[in-house]
């Protein structure tokens, strides 16, 4: 009989950073922190957690700051956390801390409408390229990794509950894993939403991925502005 990997993978946004606040800047540097309202968030999905009674196998985050501390606040720093460098958000080149506004003229929007996931900012990662690293380490350390099959198979055999995966990264790069997952049409990936602390839910088995949830940030509705 072919074994199969099987488990869950939450795919979760990192709550408000402070650029966040200001979206008429471009791109996002590894040291910038959450806002005081991203803490809150993260807070009120540590609590839909804990009332769920969602407990990880593994937590993976991105290294920069806003994820990292995200999944620190949403596990109740009580797991340990794998740094996944692979999981950061898209290199922006040149346009990081530009104003939206003046770079994207007319000219750069058309281009970027013409070639979708393979438009590339100056000196920076088309989202082609932030799905190919993405997917490779989510095929590397999850999907084919041998331990975690093993430990799949050993779950079954002893009637146990599916691995359970929380992953927190970014916007972007989360929509490029569902298009790598999922494999919908590739402008589509423009038009997802991802929330600040959203949760996207998917399984793994024998008939491979199946989509559970999408941007799910029901646990914000408990938090005002």
């Amino acid at each position: 009989m072919l074994e199969y990997n099987e488990f869950y993978l939450t795919l979760i946004r990192h709550g408000q950073s402070t650029v966040n606040m200001t979206p008429e800047i471009m791109g996002q540097r590894a040291d910038v922190q959450l806002s005081a309202k991203g803490k809150k968030q993260a807070e009120a999905l540590r609590n839909r957690f804990n009332n769920e009674g969602e407990n990880f196998d593994y937590v993976f985050a991105s290294p920069y700051t806003r994820a990292l501390d995200t999944a620190k606040i949403a596990t109740g720093n009580k797991q340990n956390i794998i740094l996944a460098e692979d999981l950061r958000e898209y290199d922006a080149g040149t346009w990081l801390d530009a104003n939206r506004k003046e770079v994207l003229t007319d000219h750069v929007v058309h281009k970027m409408n013409v070639l979708h996931s393979n438009f590339l900012p100056p000196d920076g990662e088309s989202l082609t390229q932030v799905e190919r690293r993405a997917s490779k380490w989510l095929e590397d350390n999850i999907l084919y990794n041998k331990v975690i099959s093993d430990w799949a198979i050993d779950a079954r055999d002893n009637k146990k509950c599916p691995i359970n995966i929380a992953c927190f990264s970014h916007g972007m790069t989360i929509k490029c894993l569902l298009h790598y997952i999922m494999g919908f049409d590739k402008s589509f990936t423009w038009k997802v939403t991802i929330e600040n602390t959203s949760i996207s839910k998917l399984y793994f088995g024998k008939d491979g991925w199946r989509l559970i949830s999408i941007n799910d940030y029901a646990h914000l509705s408990t938090l005002k502005d």
